[in-house]
């Protein structure tokens, strides 16, 4: 405003929502897409997501395997191979954890289905349970040896739900039968 009452080109602007002839005309700004944008980004999604799927699926394979190798360790010091036993077992527990940990998220970036995620975080809330009954003491301590039985049970059920397996085919009723030999007359 200036001191004679008038006006200058901004003031009037925004109250009017008209535009001076003497500025400069901008095109208004695109609208935001939701339909995914281009091609290019979409196939760039696209393969974030199955490589997503795939470190998933090795991921839940290291689960399963590392579950092995803390078995091995642990019955390799019952059995007397020392203290060093037992350390290994407690670091490997450790990597295994936080395998355990990453899976989840890994799960919510391939975008898996509802089960996958569900299974995935269900991972990730039991490895932490087991892990934490790892210090318990006596009957509850005991525990510790069935949470890594869910653990390898979850684990080996998310690798074998993989995605990056392909698409699973229909099997006609009587295939398996006629190539085993089985159940024909």
């Amino acid at each position: 405003m200036t001191s004679g009452g008038g006006t200058t080109s901004g003031g009037d602007q925004a109250k009017t929502g008209t535009i001076d002839s003497g500025s400069d005309e901008r095109e208004p700004p695109a609208p935001i897409q939701l339909d995914g944008g281009s091609e290019r980004s979409r196939a760039t999604t696209r393969r974030i997501r199955q490589g997503a799927a795939w470190l998933h699926a090795a991921l839940a394979v290291v689960v399963v395997a590392a579950v092995f190798v803390q078995v091995y360790l642990i019955g390799a010091y019952l059995f007397g191979a020392g203290p060093g036993a037992l350390a290994a077992h407690k670091s490997a527990g450790y990597i295994t954890h936080s395998v355990e940990l990453a899976i989840p998220i890994v799960a919510l970036v391939a975008w898996l289905p509802r089960t996958d995620i569900a299974l995935s975080i269900t991972l990730a809330a039991v490895g932490t349970a087991q892990v934490s009954l790892a210090d318990a003491h006596r009957w509850i301590g005991g525990l510790h040896p069935l949470g890594a039985l869910v653990v390898l049970t979850i684990a080996a059920l998310l690798a074998r739900r993989s995605p990056v397996r392909g698409p699973k085919r229909p099997r006609s009723r009587g295939s398996s039968r006629a190539a085993t030999g089985r159940g024909t007359t």
